[in-house]
């Protein structure tokens, strides 16, 4: 009988520490300045006073302008919690502020995603895949890492997107450039955006 409690006593301390041990690993998932979806708005206290606040909807929507220029917004809804990261970049430094390595603001192509994820992505029926900016185009492609919606985010310039259009349909992913990345709840965002409209060779990724 003691031989068997034991036991037992070991077998729980063994899983306790395998959980603790474990715990933090699982929570080192898709992350913008350290910062993932499902986080509580007080972890955004570390960037510091914020630059702009507005509303939509019910949700708090926050924007900081970074020392190196670069912009990280956020959403929040009123239980605290993240529902959506972006961010933008300033033009000063190629630094994305994402642990997904070997991407550079400015300077990863669209071209350079698709090979890497296999695919390109998915897009929503209520949100435009292009965009049309003051100085070209934005395009827009998503995929799935677990249960976390990742959007990046490539801009063509007017001239480089007459290029493209000269060249032919496929063209304007190698002068797509990476403009913005955005991480997001994925239930938030089909409500907001509808449905998915996948690539046919669409995969999840995984952020790494």
């Amino acid at each position: 009988m003691y031989r068997s409690a034991l036991d037992f006593r070991i077998v729980v301390a063994v899983a306790v520490i395998f959980v603790v041990v474990s715990w933090p690993l699982s929570l080192h998932g898709q992350a913008l300045w350290d910062l993932r979806v499902g986080d509580t708005r007080s972890r955004l206290s570390k960037l510091g006073p914020v630059s702009g606040l507005d509303k939509y909807k019910t949700n708090d929507l926050l924007r900081w302008v970074l020392p190196n220029r670069n912009v990280l917004r956020a959403t929040i809804n009123p239980e605290g919690e993240i529902l959506y990261l972006e961010s933008a970049w300033g033009r000063k430094s190629h630094d994305t502020g994402c642990d997904l390595a070997g991407l550079k603001f400015g300077v990863t192509t669209l071209t350079d995603l698709h090979k890497r994820f296999g695919s390109s992505g998915f897009g929503f029926r209520k949100r435009p895949h292009v965009l049309t900016t003051d100085d070209g185009v934005m395009l827009m492609n998503s995929w799935e890492s677990d249960n976390v919606v990742v959007t990046f985010y490539t801009r063509i310039s007017a001239a480089d997107y007459a290029k493209a259009q000269a060249e032919g349909s496929d063209a304007a992913a190698k002068y797509a450039k990476l403009d913005a990345i955005s991480l997001a709840n994925a239930a938030y965002v089909n409500g907001e955006w509808g449905d998915r409209v996948y690539d046919p060779a669409y995969r999840k990724i995984e952020w790494k």
